[in-house]
């Protein structure tokens, strides 16, 4: 399954969703950045860096050219990796590269993507750390959803109503979320109830819209009749 289907239209989306998908995955980019060279200030495309990884600071060429990129442009791009002291530099092209490019980028730190592979190239970290984030926003329902969890018995019938409603909105969402593992995500598309989804990043704003409208819901119920906060600071430790 895709992590996403978007397309970029432009040299300027081409930038902005390659700055996106790799803030997504973790790191930390800027599009576009001027940063320091031993031949001086340059701007780059993107750039990356991160705090977890080995990779602590790479630069993206995003080139949306009609034409592809020849080997000047990847010698020129070794120079701009090489000079700022990155550990890699990826050229992203629209429609592809020369012979002599796939040349001049062999055996160095430069890596030759189209979108497609750029894409696929950040794919697993991107889920990791999407799958993670949408975790830690469900969390507070594995309470909210359990009425032993909550003062049920101190609603009136009316909230009593709600608070079935609202389970009843974001139950089943829930349930499948918990469900998903590294297997699923092989299919070509993932059906949640009568919604059918081709690419995570769709799946995974859907879960968190309803994960999010749940849980401001369950806030509002439970305004007046608080949950013990040791429930939630458990969970916490359980999650830790």
């Amino acid at each position: 399954m895709k992590i996403t289907n978007m397309l970029p239209t432009d040299w300027r989306d081409l930038q902005d969703k390659v700055c996106r998908l790799l803030n997504e995955s973790g790191y930390f980019a800027e599009s576009p950045k001027t940063i320091n060279t031993v031949r001086g200030a340059i701007e780059v495309d993107v750039y990356a860096t991160s705090e977890l990884e080995l990779l602590k600071q790479f630069i993206c060429e995003c080139k949306f050219w009609n034409t592809p990129i020849p080997k000047e442009k990847i010698h020129a791009f070794r120079t701009v990796v090489n000079d700022s002291g990155s550990m890699l530099g990826i050229i992203i092209s629209k429609n592809g590269f020369q012979s002599g490019a796939i040349e001049a980028a062999h055996c160095s730190n430069v890596l030759l993507k189209d979108w497609h592979s750029f894409v696929e190239l950040i794919k697993n970290q991107w889920i990791v750390n999407q799958f993670h984030k949408l975790k830690e926003i469900a969390k507070p329902l594995s309470i909210y959803t359990d009425p032993l969890d909550v003062p049920h018995d101190k609603l009136t019938e009316g909230e009593k109503n709600k608070y079935i409603n609202i389970t009843e909105s974001c139950l089943g969402v829930y349930l499948f979320f918990q469900s998903l593992n590294l297997k699923s995500f092989l299919q070509d598309s993932i059906s949640v109830g009568d919604k059918s989804f081709t690419a995570l990043d769709e799946l995974f704003e859907y879960c968190e819209m309803v994960f999010c409208n749940a849980i401001i819901k369950y806030q509002n119920l439970f305004k007046n009749n608080q949950i013990e906060k040791w429930k939630f600071e458990a969970l916490e430790d359980m999650m830790i």
